[in-house]
């Protein structure tokens, strides 16, 4: 039994076709009543699930957040780091509360939110259901906070879609190179941190990992990407090397894995000009943590 349930965990992938058969109520407290178990700091559950099954909610979800299988999804739940819950019991119970004002407190928080999250995930994957992280709720802070009804001392910082699998989608994707993880002795470094060398990198990630997967491209389109991909370097690397991506890009004629995620799929400097939209949202919740006292 225990030998089944590891292999199971094993071959989950991120799930992002749904059939429209329903997820039983009974399966999705079992579900929720693992993720409440799950470890955390101290044992003050700084967190909060929202359930969403209403059908026009999460077509609105699904349009704040931009991923259409949203929609198709059974369940939507919401995972949202909750200091306004301890600063109730602190004000009720008439004891000091200044965990808004701790950065340490906050990343330990954030651990305890993926702890219950991920506790979620693999009952689901036990249970059949399949399921897929959206990241992108901490693009939409504001239209979340208001479509949820979000109090001060909370922010929402992941979601996952759970949803019986389509069996009859035939979508390779779903569980190719998107599924496929790096190596064991990548991972795991036995008593102190090992650095990969360039013969290792190209051998566990792009060879093993990725199958040395290459976006050919040709005239305009390779031009498109070679502009982006520079100007993007340049601002966040320096010239010398946003001239060795297209130089990179020109001897593959194409992009590469690493190019097309940490370049062009995940732009850094898009992601940059959101830490002022974060951090307003933060202070206007009520967070305090990035001020240092003077020594």
């Amino acid at each position: 039994m225990e030998e089944k349930i590891l292999e199971k965990l094993k071959s989950r992938y991120s799930c992002r076709s749904f059939s429209k058969e329903k997820i039983e109520d009974k399966t999705l407290d079992q579900i929720l009543d693992v993720g409440l178990a799950a470890a955390s700091g101290g044992n003050l559950q700084p967190f909060s699930i929202i359930k969403v099954r209403n059908q026009d909610k999460k077509n609105k979800i699904k349009e704040l957040c931009r991923q259409g299988f949203i929609a198709e999804a059974d369940t939507l739940l919401i995972f949202v780091l909750d200091y306004h819950r301890l600063l109730k019991w602190a004000e009720v119970e008439v004891a000091p509360f200044g965990r808004h004002n701790s950065f340490v407190d906050f990343i330990i928080a954030l651990e305890d939110v993926m702890c219950v999250a991920q506790s979620i995930e693999i009952a689901a994957t036990i249970l059949n259901i399949g399921s897929v992280y959206i990241g992108t709720v901490n693009y939409v802070y504001d239209e979340l906070k208001e479509l949820l009804k979000l109090p001060k001392m909370t922010i929402p910082v992941l979601m996952t879609s759970l949803g019986k699998p389509d069996t009859t989608d035939k979508n390779k994707h779903l569980k190719g190179h998107l599924s496929k993880k790096l190596s064991e002795d990548v991972i795991v470094h036995e008593e102190s941190y090992k650095k990969l060398t360039d013969k290792e990198v190209k051998e566990k990630i792009v060879a093993d990992k990725y199958d040395n997967w290459k976006l050919e491209l040709a005239g305009e389109v390779l031009d498109k990407y070679k502009d982006e991909l520079f100007g993007i370097a340049k601002e966040v690397n320096g010239e010398e090397w946003a001239k060795k991506v297209v130089e990179k890009i020109d001897n593959q004629k194409g992009i590469n894995r690493a190019q097309f995620r940490l370049g062009h799929h995940y732009n850094p400097i898009k992601l940059r000009e959101l830490n002022k939209k974060i951090f307003d949202f933060y202070k206007k919740q009520g967070f305090n943590f990035w001020t240092v006292d003077d020594e």
